[in-house]
């Protein structure tokens, strides 16, 4: 049967690494992974502040041609209002009842 040396043993142990080296290069691995992010989240939010600009730009477009519209239709109601009153004064004169 083969023995295993505690020589051979502490040999073959030499050869892996240690918690502080697999603690840094998780480390370091994780700093890359963590840049890629950080990098990317950057790019998205630069794009980010453009797109925002857009949306309101458009949103104050909408509101501003529904306030025209509705005071469009404000115009129109006052002069019907106004027409409405100057009819049934004419009908009080002929006598017209409605």
């Amino acid at each position: 049967m083969l023995e295993i040396t505690k020589q051979y043993f502490d040999k073959q142990l030499g050869k892996l690494a240690t918690k502080e080296e697999i603690k840094k290069l998780a480390t370091k691995e994780d700093v890359k992974i963590l840049d890629k992010k950080i990098g990317g989240l950057d790019v998205k939010i630069d794009g980010l502040d453009v797109k925002i600009e857009n949306e309101v730009a458009s949103l104050a477009g909408m509101m501003s041609r529904r306030f025209d519209e509705l005071e469009r239709k404000l115009d129109v109601r006052a002069e019907v209002d106004q027409l409405k009153l100057k009819m049934n004064k004419v009908w009080q004169v002929l006598d017209i009842k409605n």
